[in-house]
C-alpha cells in the first residue's frame, strides 16, 4: 500500500507539472483534435521569467524528489526481500507492487524527459540534457563520498577492534604477571619455612 500511495503521490505531481507547464506556455503534452476556433484578441500579460524559471525548478525540484523517493522505496523493497524472511508474505502481491511501481516509475521518467525536451521555454537551453549531465557529476562525487564514508567507517571499526584486541591482550599479560607473582611468592613463602625447619 505504501508503493500504491507514493506512486500515486508522483502521479498527481507529474500531472501538476504538466499542468503548471500547459497554463504557462499553453501546450497540452497530449496534442489535441484541430477544431477551427474563433480568434480572440489577447490581451498582453507581463510575465516575470525570473519568476517563471523559479515556478519551474521548484516543480522539477519536488518530481524529482518524488522521484527518488519512490526508487529508494524500490530499493528498499528489494533488498528487503533479500534480506528478510517474511513466512506470511504473499509473494504475488510483492511481485505485482513492485512490478507497478517500477512501470510508473518508468512512464515517471519518460515523462519528465518528454517535458524537459519538449514543454521547456527555449531560454532554458537543453535542460534536460544539462540536467542529466549534471547528475552524472553529483552522482559521481556522491559514490566518491560514500565510499571515503565507507572507509571512515571500516578505519573506526577496525580501531574499536583493535582497542578491543589491545585491551584483552593486556589484562591476559596482567593476569599472567599477577599469577606468577602469587606463585614466586608462595615459593619463597615456602622455601622460608623449609629453611627455618
Amino acid at each position: 500500500m505504501e508503493i500504491k500511495k507514493t506512486v500515486d503521490e508522483v502521479v498527481s505531481d507529474v500531472k501538476a507539472v504538466k499542468g503548471f507547464w500547459a497554463k504557462l506556455f499553453g501546450t497540452d503534452s497530449e496534442p489535441a483534435a484541430s477544431k477551427p476556433v474563433a480568434k480572440k484578441k489577447e490581451a498582453y500579460v507581463a510575465v516575470d521569467e525570473t519568476q517563471v524559471m523559479a515556478d519551474l525548478v521548484t516543480q522539477l525540484t519536488k518530481l524529482f524528489r518524488l522521484e527518488e523517493q519512490l526508487a529508494t522505496h524500490i530499493r528498499e523493497e528489494e533488498e528487503k526481500s533479500k534480506n528478510v524472511y517474511d513466512p506470511d508474505a504473499n509473494l504475488m502481491e510483492a511481485a505485482l507492487q513492485r512490478v507497478l511501481a517500477q512501470q510508473q516509475m518508468a512512464v515517471l521518467i519518460v515523462t519528465v524527459r518528454e517535458t524537459m525536451v519538449y514543454q521547456s521555454p527555449p531560454e532554458m537551453g537543453a535542460l534536460y540534457s544539462k540536467v542529466f549531465e549534471m547528475r552524472e557529476i553529483i552522482s559521481q562525487e556522491q559514490e566518491q563520498a560514500r565510499l571515503r564514508e565507507e572507509a571512515r567507517q571500516r578505519y573506526k571499526q577496525w580501531q574499536r577492534r583493535e582497542a578491543k584486541r589491545n585491551f584483552q591482550a593486556k589484562s591476559t599479560y596482567l593476569i599472567g604477571t599477577f599469577i606468577f607473582l602469587l606463585y614466586l611468592w608462595f615459593l619463597l613463602l615456602l622455601v622460608n619455612r623449609w629453611g627455618k625447619t
